[in-house]
C-alpha cells in the first residue's frame, strides 16, 4: 500500500513539472578515423592474467583430475604463487599451511616480476588463514559431537541397566487402607 502511495505521489510530482525545451540538433559527426591498435598489456597485467587463468583452471577441474600443467612459470615468485594456488585447493591443514608458506615466499620476493603478485598473495594469504581458522573450528565441533554421542550412548546403557534392575525387583503388595481412613 505504501509503495502504491509513493508511486502515485511521484507521478503527480512529475506531472507538475514544466516541459524542458527541445535541445538543438547535434552537429554532424566528424569523419571517423581508424582506432589505433590497443597498446600491449604491461608485464604486470600479464603475470596477473596468468595467475588468474591458472586459478580458474584449478577451480574447474574435478578432484580426480590432475592439476593442469600450465605454462612454465617465469619467476620463482610465479612458481610459488602457482604452488600456493594448487595447495589451497586441498582441505587438510597441512596443505593449507604449505600454501601459506608459498605465499610468504611471494610476499618477501625481491625480483621485479613479484611486485604485481604481492597484493594478490596478501589477499590469498588472508583467505587461507580464515579457511584454516574455520577448519579448526569444524574439527573442534566434530570432536565435541563425537564426545557428546559417546556420553549419550553411555547414558543410554546406564538407563537400560536401571530398567533391567527395576524389572527384577519384587512387586510391592498393595495393602488395603486402615478402618479409620476417610471414605
Amino acid at each position: 500500500m505504501r509503495r502504491l502511495l509513493e508511486t502515485c505521489l511521484l507521478v503527480l510530482l512529475a506531472a507538475c513539472q514544466t516541459p524542458q525545451p527541445v535541445p538543438a540538433p547535434a552537429p554532424p559527426p566528424a569523419p571517423v578515423c581508424p582506432e589505433p591498435p590497443p597498446a600491449p598489456a604491461p608485464p604486470e597485467a600479464d603475470a596477473l592474467q596468468a595467475v588468474l587463468a591458472y586459478a580458474a583452471e584449478l577451480r574447474s577441474r574435478t578432484a580426480t583430475e590432475p592439476a593442469p600443467p600450465g605454462e612454465a612459470a617465469t619467476s620463482p615468485a610465479m612458481q610459488a604463487m602457482r604452488r600456493a594456488l594448487l595447495l589451497s585447493q586441498g582441505r587438510s591443514g597441512s596443505e593449507l599451511a604449505q600454501a601459506a608458506a608459498q605465499l610468504d615466499v611471494v610476499a618477501v620476493a625481491t625480483e621485479p616480476q613479484a611486485e604485481p603478485l604481492k597484493p594478490l598473495a596478501a589477499l590469498l594469504s588472508a583467505r587461507i588463514a580464515e579457511q584454516r581458522r574455520l577448519q579448526d573450528s569444524v574439527d573442534k565441533l566434530a570432536q565435541q559431537l563425537r564426545d557428546s554421542q559417546r556420553r549419550n550412548e553411555q547414558l543410554n546403557e546406564k538407563l537400560e541397566a536401571l530398567k533391567a534392575i527395576e524389572q527384577t525387583l519384587p512387586v510391592k503388595p498393595v495393602t488395603p487402607p486402615a478402618n479409620g481412613a476417610s471414605r
